[in-house]
């Protein structure tokens, strides 16, 4: 199988890189694609947009606990569309991973695991900033796609996410 990973990031917030992910997730699954979604955004809101629970994923492992070689489970959020849950904890995360080696390779290195082979999509939401978490996404992913609004500021966040 061709699996395709696919990162969204702008360092501007609000360009709406968590609703474009959400929404290419839903409809490539409605067209019978297995599609994981992973929240890597510590603000976790693709994590809150698709369930009513704030702490969906807790109770199975989420990102975070699928990155510190804990019991983790993507949650099944319709048919044949699953969620690595985010929340806050990826803040601490993001904090102790700036001294470990495999630092921003964590993700891919979780990614080519026999589990998620199955899936033919891999869509990863990020936080609006250039840390250790986005990088880590993005030497994950094969593609990127960078959403903006026509504005100035959003084309920074663009310059600097090329650069």
């Amino acid at each position: 199988m061709n699996q395709k990973r696919i990162v969204f990031s702008n360092q501007k917030g609000g360009v709406g890189k968590t609703t474009l992910t959400r929404e290419l997730g839903v409809y490539l699954a409605s067209l019978g694609k297995k599609v994981l979604l992973i929240d890597f955004d510590p603000q976790a809101n693709l994590t809150r947009s698709l369930t009513d629970d704030p702490s969906a994923g807790s109770g199975t492992g989420g990102c975070y606990e699928a990155l510190t070689g804990q019991r983790y489970e993507p949650v099944e959020v319709q048919n044949n569309l699953f969620l690595l849950a985010g929340d806050i904890k990826m803040a601490v995360l993001e904090k102790s991973l700036i001294a470990e080696i495999d630092a921003y390779t964590r993700l891919g290195e979780l990614l080519e695991h026999g589990s998620f082979h199955h899936f033919e999509y891999i869509l990863i939401d990020t936080p609006p900033s250039l840390g250790v978490l986005t990088v880590n996404a993005l030497s994950a992913a094969e593609h990127l796609v960078i959403p903006m609004n026509p504005s100035l500021y959003s084309m920074q966040g663009t310059n600097d996410l090329m650069n």
